[in-house]
């Protein structure tokens, strides 16, 4: 049997992360999403290969797999993708490589889910599909699945927008190959938009619901990667406890730590540094003297200066985060960027090698509506920004409001 990853998305909610890195090679605790499926496929004796459907970045991860999958116990193929054919165009892509029913996985999946339990309800039921669901809070993001008694798909809808169940389509299937006789041949073509509902129409999907223990998030935004570090602590705290530091990791006794903390191997901390809860501190990072984290997460080879504050923040690799710097409001900054000194940042999305030396741009300030009428802006900043900045920020805004784009993706720099 074999198993086809969808690696080949560019993650465009993720970015700035994604911008330089495919999405299947965002880390979670320091290794790749796309490491964790691997190790989880192995586990299943009955796939003898792995399929990578590939195409942007698809460099980054072929050097992955030469690198640091070299010993993995099964045949790893890729399928490049010509041009972005979206999930279902690249099903068809791999059609000569898979025979009879084959394991799907998206490559923004993050799990711990048994795929081996999937496969054993697809034997047992006649359909041609089998989907994984699970149940979510917010399931107008993901393909809701309504479902009989017996587990058949009786309806299936792609971001509703007013969901009637919570239970949604996980993003991993079994799938037969007479599915891709009906999908055409190098044409961009959504298997969950167009052909999921058109073999819902005929009865022939059936539904298999991930266990209450298994966890599942998929990589889709900066919330989405937080959450997947927050599930990833909380699993090693029930063994290993609130607190893990790596080997090579240098923390003196004045630290203050308040767990969920994982501090990867190399990372040296300096005195007088305060980490809060849920916070990853990546390899080879330096934070020096009296830094402040709090649910932040720094992917490694990042510089922390003295008494910078990180709340809420996501720093790709190679960062460098001037003095009494502070950044927050789920602010997320791209691999290599430098921050100036004495800067404060909220909610902004920084590209990657930028250097942000002043405020150079829009800030998208939420306002509550009750209280202030469209157009208008208070005299004080409802997120606390000095008065000085904020004024320069209304004056911008007033001149030349935010295209919806910046709206829709708060970019600042």
């Amino acid at each position: 049997m074999k198993a086809v990853i969808l690696a080949g998305g560019f993650g465009t909610r993720l970015r700035p992360i994604s911008s330089t890195r495919p999405k299947p090679m965002v880390p979670v605790l320091g290794k790749p999403n796309l490491q964790y499926l691997l190790e989880n496929i192995e586990k299943i004796p009955e796939i003898d290969e792995v399929i990578l459907s590939v195409h942007y970045m698809r460099g980054e991860i072929r050097e992955f797999i030469d690198e640091k999958m070299a010993d993995y116990p099964k045949d790893i193929r890729f399928v490049n993708d010509p041009m972005p054919l979206e999930t279902g165009g690249a099903l068809k892509n791999v059609e000569e490589y898979v025979s009879d029913d084959f394991l799907v996985i998206y490559g923004d999946v993050f799990t711990n889910f048994n795929f081996k339990e999937l496969i054993e309800a697809h034997k047992n039921n006649d359909g041609l599909i089998t989907v994984a669901v699970t149940k979510v809070y917010d399931p107008e993001r993901f393909g809701v699945v309504e479902t009989d008694e017996n587990g058949k798909v009786t309806h299936f809808e792609e971001k509703p927008h007013r969901p009637k169940t919570n239970l949604v389509d996980a993003g991993i299937y079994v799938v037969n190959k007479k599915v891709l006789e009906e999908i055409p041949k190098d044409k961009e073509v959504y298997f969950e938009r167009e052909i999921l509902p058109k073999f819902v129409a005929r009865g022939e999907v059936y539904a298999y619901r991930m266990p209450r223990d298994a966890y599942w998030v998929d990589l889709g935004t900066p919330d989405d990667l937080f959450y997947a570090h927050q599930i990833a602590m909380d699993e090693i705290a029930k063994d290993n406890g609130y607190i893990t530091i790596k080997e090579g990791a240098e923390v003196p006794d004045d630290v203050e730590i308040q767990g969920p903390v994982y501090i990867d191997e190399g990372a040296k901390i300096g005195h007088g540094v305060k980490i809060k809860a849920y916070t990853y501190i990546g390899p080879n990072t330096i934070v020096e003297d009296k830094a402040y984290f709090k649910r932040s997460i720094l992917i490694g080879n990042d510089i922390i200066k003295e008494r910078a504050e990180l709340k809420d923040t996501i720093l790709g690799e190679g960062v460098v985060v001037g003095k009494n710097v502070i950044i927050k409001e789920n602010a997320v900054v791209g691999d290599y960027a430098k921050i100036a000194d004495d800067l404060v940042i909220y909610g902004a999305k920084i590209l990657p090698w930028k250097k942000v030396e002043e405020y150079e741009a829009y800030i998208k300030v939420k306002l509550d509506p009750t209280k202030v009428r469209p157009g208008q802006y208070p005299d004080r900043c409802p997120l606390g920004l000095p008065e000085c900045i904020y004024k320069k920020f209304k004056a911008i805004a007033g001149e030349k409001p935010p295209c919806d784009e910046c709206i829709e993706n708060q970019w600042l720099f």
